[in-house]
Order: C-alpha cells, then sequence, then structure tokens
C-alpha cells in the first residue's frame, strides 16, 4: 500500500496477527523483517501487533458477563506467564503490571454493570500484554525496539448519529496529522517501534477500541498519518481463501478478487 512520503526518515508499517504473535520462533520472524524493512527504506519500522490468538475471545467473554470470568482471568494470567517463560523473560518482571491491570479490572466496580468504558478496558488488555512482552523478547535478542501506547496517538472520533456503544466499542478514528504530531512522533529514539492494534483514546480520556479486526485498521490509520512508504498486513495465509483453510481443508486461495467480494 503505497503512500505519499514526506521528506523525513521514512516509515514502513507492519502488522501482524494473533498466530503471527503466539510463538517464539514468530517473534523472531518479526525482528528480522523489522530490521530487513528499516535497512531496505533507510527509515523507520512500526510494528502493530494484536493479542495472541484466541486471547480477544477470551476477553471479550469477561467483557460480557460470562458466569466464569474469574476463571478465564485466571487462564489468561498462566497464558501469558507460560509463554513469557518460553521466550525466556523474567516473566513476573515484565508482566506484573499488566496482570495487575487485568486483575484489578476483573474486579472492578463496574464490573458489575458492565460499563462501556469497563467493557473497553478489558477488551485492550489483550494487545497491551503481546506488545509487552515482544518488545521485552525483541530486546532480549538485541534490537533497538521502542514500545509506544497507541492511545497516546490514536484518537477515536465521534461521528454523527453514533451510538455510545459504537464510539466506545467500534470506534472511528481521525486519519488525518499535521506536521506537529508526525514531528513528535518521530522523536521517539529508536529505529523500531513496537505498538498495539484495535485500542484507541476515546475523547474522555479513557479507552476505545475498534472492533473485530480493528488492529489492520489501527495499521493503516497509523501509515496514512505517518505517510509511511508501505503498509504491510502479515498473517499466517498466503491471501484469501474461499473459505476458512482451518476448518475447510480443500480452501482453495483466491488469485483475484474485488473490493466488494472480500467484504
Amino acid at each position: 500500500m503505497p503512500l505519499p512520503s514526506t521528506g523525513a526518515a521514512p516509515w514502513v508499517v507492519l502488522k501482524f496477527g494473533g498466530t503471527s504473535v503466539s510463538q517464539r520462533h514468530r517473534w523472531d520472524t518479526i525482528g528480522r523483517t523489522a530490521c530487513k524493512r528499516a535497512d531496505e527504506c533507510e527509515g523507520r519500522v512500526l510494528v502493530v501487533v494484536s493479542a495472541l490468538s484466541g486471547v480477544t475471545n477470551e476477553l471479550t467473554a469477561i467483557a460480557s458477563g460470562s458466569h466464569d470470568s474469574a476463571a478465564r482471568v485466571s487462564a489468561l494470567v498462566a497464558r501469558h506467564l507460560r509463554f513469557a517463560r518460553e521466550l525466556d523473560l523474567d516473566a513476573e518482571a515484565v508482566l506484573e503490571e499488566r496482570l495487575a491491570g487485568l486483575q484489578a479490572l476483573a474486579g472492578d466496580a463496574r464490573a458489575a454493570a458492565r460499563t462501556l468504558d469497563w467493557q473497553a478496558e478489558v477488551l485492550a488488555q489483550g494487545e497491551l500484554l503481546s506488545s509487552t512482552l515482544g518488545a521485552a523478547y525483541l530486546r532480549a535478542q538485541g534490537l533497538d525496539l521502542g514500545w509506544v501506547d497507541a492511545r497516546d496517538w490514536l484518537d477515536a472520533i465521534e461521528l454523527p448519529n453514533q451510538t455510545d456503544w459504537a464510539k466506545r466499542l467500534s470506534a472511528s478514528c481521525r486519519r488525518e496529522a499535521d506536521d506537529d504530531w508526525r514531528a513528535r512522533f518521530a522523536a521517539q529514539a529508536s529505529r523500531l517501534l513496537i505498538t498495539q492494534g484495535f485500542i484507541a483514546r476515546h475523547g474522555d480520556g479513557g479507552t476505545a477500541v475498534l472492533g473485530r479486526g480493528g488492529s489492520d485498521t489501527s495499521a493503516a490509520l497509523f501509515g496514512g498519518l505517518l505517510r509511511a512508504r508501505g503498509v504491510e498486513i502479515w498473517t499466517d495465509v498466503p491471501g484469501m481463501f474461499t473459505a476458512n483453510p482451518r476448518e475447510v481443508p480443500d480452501a482453495r486461495l483466491l488469485v483475484r478478487l474485488d473490493y466488494a467480494d472480500a467484504q
């Protein structure tokens, strides 16, 4: 997706989905790919990541008031700690703050009423956890990598006739930025940056989420705001199929597809 560039060091945005961030060897691929793109464009790379595979489904159940929410939270804590150890990280040190935040949300006073702002904060935890893990791992591999909170840079906007639910849980974001915004983003010292898909800043200062599939949208938004040289959406399948190839073994790869059919 080529985009008009500025005179500053060019950016490339790379987005990696849940299955692409759920195994150690795939984080190695993310690191190599980011470095390669930075060298190729003689510029900088922003990596946008989803939550670990399946985590958003669990968080959705928790946000929806599942009767076994406490067990689901405990399972998510155990899973992320286990994966951190697989990455040879000090799991407790890396994840202590993030996991404490998730557990605090489970006991939050807003949980009983399932307020929209609480639900958005719950749903945001997956990307915050995965990006924290990935940043720690890639730094341990020697990469100069900075961590960025997407909510500091993507602003949710209100659209005409938009419901409160949509403003918070299926948000639209500002797509244009001025030179000052780009200069502030570029002022971060690291050549490589990692951030979260799916999440943005609500107008009241809290968290908003972009809805399912929102991590791809986040990557496109960052690409536009940064006037990036390209936006690459990485996944574990080589394109679009006639059906989900994980569930339909004889699904066929579609070599041509127009926009309406893709939708």
